[in-house]
């Protein structure tokens, strides 16, 4: 047995939309709660074009833009937190991948009633990350 337990870590997806500020908030708060680390994971969404290399729907400014403004938040809730970026074409999946490997032991995502492409993509993350995910899974809004 182990001299010490390794810490929980709560893993928060953010897209920078207003419910995602919400679930960080949330989510900083429940890790400060439980003594976990918290890890805000970006999934930048990829796009297929025929021929060409995957497009990014962020720039990396945009990305970094997002990091920033969310490990701001919460920082004022949580001491211990993370950023860590990835992409993929199913943004549930990657979110959950990132979890997996960062020995997440709960998600945190945001969902609302929006409006607009990325809104909706996180909408249908929340209900497939909560579907899928081998984790528990809280859902902001």
């Amino acid at each position: 047995m182990m001299a010490e337990q390794e810490q929980s870590v709560v893993v928060c997806g953010i897209d920078g939309s207003a419910h995602a500020e919400s679930a960080v908030r949330i989510a900083a708060q429940f890790a400060r709660a439980k003594g976990a680390r918290l890890a805000l994971v970006a999934v930048n969404p990829l796009s297929s074009a025929s021929g060409h290399p995957d497009i990014r729907a962020w720039k990396s400014e945009e990305q970094d833009a997002i990091l920033m403004r969310s490990m701001t938040e919460a920082r004022r809730h949580c001491p211990s937190v993370e950023a860590v970026t990835t992409e993929g074409h199913d943004v549930a999946d990657a979110l959950i991948a990132a979890a997996v490997a960062l020995g997440a032991d709960h998600i945190v995502v945001g969902t609302g009633d929006r409006k607009g492409l990325v809104n909706w993509l996180m909408g249908s993350t929340a209900k497939a990350v909560a579907a899928r995910a081998p984790v528990s899974v809280t859902i902001a809004r």
